[in-house]
């Protein structure tokens, strides 16, 4: 679908709900990435969704997620998400999830880079927007790293596990997006198989 050199995003398939439950089952990350509570499940549960979006697809038109893996061999890394989309006014949320073994590495700002890609190309989007604990300094780095700008801090706004916490916003418009440099080595990052740049 959409990759680097090194990470690859998918549709997610329902023989891929032994790794999405995984990543879903996490507390201690549901905490960071999700703004409701945190309810138990199965892997049936995450398999029986997965079924479902194969026989019912949805229109795509609010959130789609894919799944991320090594192009190299296939490693479960997370998922992207392009979520909250509003097609009227031009704009749309990027999530991400990695699982602990893929953090640190660099994987989540080329998912970042291919969301970017994806919403601002394939979408025709004219903003992305990202959201985050102000705490999560990681994800903080990466959206700068994408060339996001801190636009916003809500005091308060969001359950840490031990509090109520600060909630950044980073955006980016399409006009501020720099795509990699297709001279240099890292060209493929922004190229899609079967789409040429323009």
């Amino acid at each position: 679908m959409f990759a680097t050199e090194r990470v690859r995003l998918r549709p997610p398939t329902p023989d891929d709900a032994p790794s999405l439950f995984r990543l879903q089952s996490d507390p201690e990350l549901h905490l960071l990435t999700d703004e409701e509570a945190f309810l138990p499940g199965h892997a049936g549960q995450v398999r029986a969704q997965l079924e479902k979006q194969v026989t019912e697809p949805s229109d795509g038109e609010t959130t789609v997620t894919l799944l991320a893996e090594t192009v190299a061999d296939g490693t479960f890394l997370g998922r992207g998400t392009l979520w909250g989309v509003n097609s009227f006014n031009g704009y749309g949320h990027l999530g991400i999830r990695l699982v602990p073994e893929a953090r640190g590495q660099g994987y989540g700002t080329e998912v970042i880079q291919l969301l970017c890609r994806y919403g601002f190309r394939n979408r025709n989007l004219r903003r992305l927007e990202l959201e985050m604990l102000a705490s999560n300094l990681a994800m903080r780095r990466t959206a700068e790293a994408c060339g996001f700008t801190h636009e916003v801090t809500q005091r308060e706004r969001e359950y840490d596990g031990d509090g109520f916490v600060d909630l950044v916003l980073y955006g980016l418009l399409r006009r501020d997006w720099k795509p990699t440099d297709r001279n240099n080595s890292s060209a493929q990052s922004y190229r899609a198989p079967g789409l040429s740049g323009r």
